[in-house]
């Protein structure tokens, strides 16, 4: 991710002149210390991937696809949502 945005994203916002900040980490435009902590209370785990996937997906207008081979994100969506949340495997 940190090499798409840096090396690919970053240079075609440069490339249509389109005003950013420099050094800007988009986690921290998507989330704030305190959701973070939140979703960390929540059971997500602290990993920076864990964080960047709560941050799109509490982000998102539609339901994003998650793959989740650990059953990391089924368990804090779980305890995010309450077990009325509907999830296929």
């Amino acid at each position: 991710r940190a090499q798409l945005w840096k090396e690919t994203w970053i240079a075609d916002i440069n490339e249509r002149g389109i005003p950013i900040t420099k050094d800007i980490d988009p986690l921290k435009v998507l989330a704030s210390e305190a959701d973070i902590a939140g979703w960390q209370n929540e059971g997500l785990p602290s990993d920076r991937i864990s964080v960047e996937n709560a941050a799109v997906v509490t982000s998102c207008s539609r339901w994003p696809l998650m793959i989740d081979p650990q059953l990391q994100g089924v368990k804090w969506i779980k305890q995010r949502l309450g077990e009325d949340s509907h999830i296929l495997q």
